[in-house]
């Protein structure tokens, strides 16, 4: 059996660990140089070419046949480093450096490494997720798991003696070199499980770099007229890596720049360091505080800021932690090494449940990471004037998720019926803002009935947070064949046009949940209610259907405007509370349901729920006819106390009206939900592009 390592792959400095059999515990294997971290760098001005510490030293002295920061362009195809006439993708540079850490772990454990956890930016994306694992296989290794860092650092952190004693809310802020995630994570003996994330890939100590060359260059042209180009920056990238080191420890410190026969001296302060990149120290608050905001929390109701990544080193970044929450950084690991002990600790763990055996492991916890990013796809708005994206399942939900939701079109005669889906992350509605995770081809439909087919597609998030798609034709229960397209090079650019008429011609339905609030509904029915809503909208196709939130008792609250984002609509469900309009029956939602839909085309309806008698029932009855006069079909659901009556006399027609109890609500909104998608199919357009 081989042997199986954790791998924090990085973008400056890489890292690789293993638990000792013996011990149960992590332990960082160091290199050759009998260092812990490897910087992310290969030199090509030798075969085989130098990996790590060889190669930074050849970047020191100049030499330019070098690549490093590649990680930043992961899993683009069209980003290429050419270094000895032959080009490379960030992909296989990547396959370099985790060969290179495999070996250095055979070395050490005198065995053969076949198995891996690799652990990647939180913010990742689906490509750059799938290209870290290809990375992986290219280099021999099985990759067990992806796991992200901020997790794996909590994994790390969860070791320390005492830590676990008591559940902690930590914030887990990770600065590296090139990227930046937050995580919000609850951290008990046995579970470890995270809330929320939030990250920029393109943020991290390079930025903070970069500053300091512009800063220098400027001074350099300001004192000789002479502009600093080409090898010049590359040598001042070296030093400026050093002097912000230096200005981690001491106030102030000398740079020497040697360039187009000049040499100037330059003093740099911390100070000036730090209002150099005041905007960045900002940048890395602003997205802690839309993690926190997130789960409706603030600084104060932290157990502490745990810190990783070498770039936390900064004293600006302690300072900041300090300032926001009132307590300072977390300690006690490095935060250097903890990404590759927490993922060796996950390589353990995966590999007890591959082969159902168990090892020796030191605090072990079970692990529940999130998603990064929603998942969703192009479709047409509601009015079809433009394209948008629908988010299907939205982030910051645990993996692995899934979502089914029904899609309708309609056959070819001739067979050759083909729907093209366009699936991207992003929490934008804005085509042009998302991230392209590939064209999806659903092919080899079956030979049904009716012209109308309604597919059941399911969207999932796997334990890496990488999307998987499937589809069945309901009627025969057969799966389609899907097959997965580069994007074409005129995506996102043709979603700026206006939607060709075929796809125009699928008729909208909008939709408004309004669920009675008063005081009965406290406790299990509106947790209930809540699941319910939930799974009616899992059953709506949101390419063609727009659903919003009505609320009531006393009062009416019009809770979400209808919507095909799925992501507002889950929020607005989960929002739903009692006594926010009163606690009793007086009101009703039929005026806001006139007056929400009387303009609206296509087909529109009102699912009301309720669950005891409401007042002044001749009155809400006239009402609800005035809505029924003007073809907004009525959907009326009971339970408990609801008078049934009543119901039959507010709904559009006595099949339209639905008695339940609270263990069959979820099951009685899913059959409203597919017998409305099923009732609009045979309305549905020659097969779309979406």
């Amino acid at each position: 059996m081989g042997a199986f390592i954790g791998i924090d792959l990085g973008t400056t400095y890489s890292v690789v660990a293993y638990v000792n059999p013996a011990t149960g515990q992590p332990v960082i294997i160091r290199n050759a140089a009998n260092k812990a971290i490897t910087p992310s760098v290969i030199a090509f001005d030798s075969q085989p070419p130098l990996v790590g510490d060889e190669a930074k030293e050849r970047q020191l002295a100049g030499e330019t046949e070098v690549a490093s920061f590649f990680k930043r362009n992961m899993g683009d195809p069209h980003y290429l480093y050419t270094f000895a006439d032959k080009d490379y993708t960030p992909t296989q540079l990547s396959t370099l450096i985790i060969q290179h850490l495999k070996q250095l772990a055979e070395q050490h454990l005198r065995q053969k490494v076949t198995h891996a956890v690799i652990t990647v930016p939180a913010y990742f994306t689906h490509i750059q997720r799938s290209a870290t694992i290809e990375a992986g296989e290219q280099a021999g290794l099985h990759i067990l798991k992806i796991i992200s860092e901020p997790t794996a650092a909590a994994l790390a952190y969860g070791l320390r003696p005492g830590a676990a004693q008591r559940e902690q809310r930590i914030l887990v802020y990770d600065l590296g070199g090139g990227t930046f995630d937050i995580s919000l994570i609850s951290i008990s003996e046995q579970e470890l499980t995270v809330m929320a994330t939030e990250g920029d890939h393109q943020l991290g100590g390079k930025d903070w770099d970069d500053r300091l060359i512009a800063y220098i260059a400027e001074q350099f042209e300001q004192e000789f007229a002479s502009e600093l180009i080409g090898d010049d920056i590359n040598e001042l990238r070296v030093q400026t890596e050093r002097l912000k080191h230096t200005l981690s420890s001491k106030e102030k410190a000398e740079i020497r720049v040697h360039a187009a026969g000049h040499t100037g001296t330059y003093t740099v302060t911390r100070a000036c360091f730090e209002e150099l990149t005041r905007d960045l120290v900002e940048r890395t608050r602003t997205l802690s505080e839309m993690a926190l905001h997130e789960k409706q929390l603030s600084w104060s109701n932290l157990d502490g800021v745990l810190l990783v990544g070498g770039s936390t080193r900064m004293p600006m970044i302690g300072e900041l932690i300090q300032h926001v929450s009132g307590k300072p950084p977390m300690r006690g690991i490095n935060p250097d090494e903890a990404v590759a002990l927490g993922a060796a600790i996950q390589a353990t763990m995966e590999k007890e449940r591959e082969d159902d055996t168990e090892f020796l492991l030191v605090g072990r916890k079970q692990t529940t990471d999130v998603i990064a990013h929603s998942l969703g796809m192009i479709a047409v708005s509601e009015d079809h004037s433009r394209y948008r994206n629908s988010i299907i399942i939205r982030k910051n939900l645990p993996i692995p998720s899934e979502r089914a939701r029904p899609y309708m079109l309609r056959l070819r005669y001739n067979n050759d019926t083909h729907l093209e889906v366009y699936l991207t992350q992003g929490e934008n509605e804005d085509p042009q803002q998302c991230v392209y995770l590939g064209s999806y081809i659903f092919e080899q439909f079956p030979k049904i009935a009716t012209r109308e087919a309604i597919l059941d597609i399911t969207y999932r998030y796997d334990k890496n947070g990488m999307v998987e798609i499937s589809a069945v034709e309901r009627t025969t229960r057969q799966s389609l064949k899907v097959t997965v397209l580069p994007v074409p090079p005129d995506v996102p650019l043709r979603f700026l046009q206006h939607p060709d008429e075929q796809q125009t011609q699928r008729e909208h339905i909008t939709i408004y949940l309004a669920f009675d609030l008063s005081g009965s509904m406290q406790g299990d029915p509106l947790a209930a209610a809540k699941l319910a809503a939930e799974e009616f909208v899992n059953q709506c196709d949101l390419t063609t259907t727009s659903i919003g939130l009505i609320s009531f008792s006393d009062r009416v609250s019009i809770d979400l405007i209808a919507t095909q984002n799925a992501d507002q609509i889950f929020q607005s469900i989960q929002y739903l509370t009692i006594g926010r309009t009163g606690i009793e029956n007086s009101g009703h939602p039929f005026d806001a349901i006139e007056n929400l839909l009387s303009t609206v085309t296509g087909r529109r309806y009102a699912v009301v729920l309720a669950d005891g008698v409401w007042e002044h029932q001749k009155k809400v009855i006239r009402k609800a006819q005035k809505c029924h006069a003007q073809q907004i079909e009525v959907i009326a659901v009971g339970f408990g106390a609801a008078d049934e009556k009543f119901l039959r006399a507010i709904a559009s027609s006595s099949e339209q009206s639905l008695f339940t109890d609270l263990s069959r609500l979820s099951e009685t909104f899913s059959t409203i939900a597919q017998e409305i998608t099923e009732a609009n199919s045979q309305h549905s357009n020659p097969p779309g592009i979406f």
